[in-house]
Order: C-alpha cells, then structure tokens, then sequence
C-alpha cells in the first residue's frame, strides 16, 4: 500500500522566500529590506508592464503557487509600486479569486516582497535594471530542493512528459524549468539523478593510502612551499603506520 503523503505546507522552498522578514509596519533602513505585505497594497508598475501579461503562464503559476507557495518574492519600490513579478503578482491576484481559503493558508500573514530603496516615479532607470536583473539572475536552489518540488508536482498531476504536452496534460520538467530559471535539459539530468547510480562505498585499504602518500610527497619535494619540510615529514611518519598497519593484516 502506498505512503500517503504528508499534507501541504510552507516548507524550505517558501521559507527562503518568507525567511528573515520584517513586520509590515517597520520601515525601509537599507536598500533592499524583506517584508510582508498583503496583496492589496502592492500596487502596479509606474507606467504599467514593460511586457504584457500572458494568461497561459499566469495560469501555470497560479497552478504551481497553489502547491509550493511562492519561491520568488516580488519586488517593489519604497512605495509598494511593482517593479519585478508582474506574472506572478496576477497569479496571486488569480489565486486568491478562485481559491480564497487556500490563499489565506499558504499567506496568512502577507506576501513576501523585496522592497528597493527607490521611488520608481522618479528613478526610472534604476527600476528597469532592477527588473532586468531580477528576470535574469539565476538562484542557486540545491538538487534535493528541486527534486522536492517535483514530487509535490507530481502528486498535484504534473507529468513526467517526453515532447510537447497534449491539451489538458502538465510537465513536470516544463514547469520545474520555469520555476527555478534553468533549461529543460539541466531539470531532466537532475531529475534522472538519482543520486546513488554508479557509486560505491569506498574500501580502506593500506597499499592504495600508501600509494596515494607517496604520489603527494613526490609532488611537495617538486613545489616550492616553505613549509614542505615539515609536511612531508609527517607523510613520511603515517606511510610507517600504514606499512605496519598492512603488515598486521596480511
């Protein structure tokens, strides 16, 4: 009989977005202070969106925010204006329309933003650096993360898809790629990793440790190192253990 799986909740992936947040209320100090605000008061983008709003994709995030939560903040200037996240900011707003409670359970205390010491009213130039920046940085999730992710996926029903998926159909690889910012293929190697293939627990054996000292003791006598003398002093000293280890065993 198959585990069931633990219910939903806002775990390491959602915590990286909520982690080290100030209240509401506290004010700006630095140039990019965390916060919680409620949905409502993240206001537009000063002058609207530099790219209009795909429905296709706000869609796909309102469906893989309602299972992870959100792993991105937004950002927004000293104001509450937007300046990157415009899709997710409507997937929110999508979420929170059709699906209420479990919006109010994934964010109870507010949504997780970035807030940049600017007023994009007036700073302009550095709001757009601000966006292009943001769509193009890459964030350093971890396999295991990733792999998390896609077993919440794949239990929400995102597919394991080869090519294109047929209407109605979700991939998992497709949607994992457009989450964390890497290529399909990068998603498909760790996906298909299952971390134990091809390895092996190491044998300890004296003639290969001796072998090895060696190699690094012709390799100090070449360098130039001031304290080489010293060193291979004390390799010399565990090869002799090593040899009387190997001669005890045999």
């Amino acid at each position: 009989m198959p585990r069931k799986k633990a219910p939903l909740k806002l775990d390491r992936l959602n915590e990286r977005a909520a982690s080290e947040f100030v209240p509401e209320s506290q004010d700006v100090t630095t140039d990019a202070t965390q916060k919680l605000l409620s949905l409502g008061s993240i206001l537009e983008r000063h002058g609207g969106d530099t790219r209009p709003i795909n429905q296709r994709h706000v869609d796909a995030l309102c469906d893989s925010i309602s299972v992870l939560g959100l792993i991105t903040p937004l950002t927004v200037d000293a104001q509450g204006r937007l300046l990157a996240g415009g899709h997710r900011r409507a997937a929110l707003h999508q979420l929170t329309e059709n699906h209420p409670k479990l919006f109010a359970s994934l964010f109870p205390e507010g949504i997780p933003v970035r807030v940049m010491d600017i007023d994009s009213t007036v700073d302009e130039v550095n709001a757009l650096q601000i966006e292009v920046e943001e769509n193009t940085q890459r964030k350093n999730f971890t396999p295991t993360e990733i792999k998390e992710a896609a077993s919440r996926l794949e239990a929400a029903g995102y597919a394991r898809l080869k090519g294109r998926p047929r209407q109605g159909q979700k991939s998992l690889k497709r949607e994992l790629a457009s989450i964390f910012r890497l290529s399909e293929d990068r998603i498909q190697r760790i996906l298909n990793d299952s971390g134990q293939k091809g390895r092996r627990t190491p044998i300890f054996s004296s003639e290969s440790a001796i072998n090895t000292l060696e190699h690094w003791l012709e390799q100090i006598d070449q360098s130039p190192m001031e304290e080489k003398v010293k060193v291979s002093k004390q390799i010399k000293t565990l090869m002799r253990t090593l040899e009387r280890l190997s001669k005890t065993q045999s």
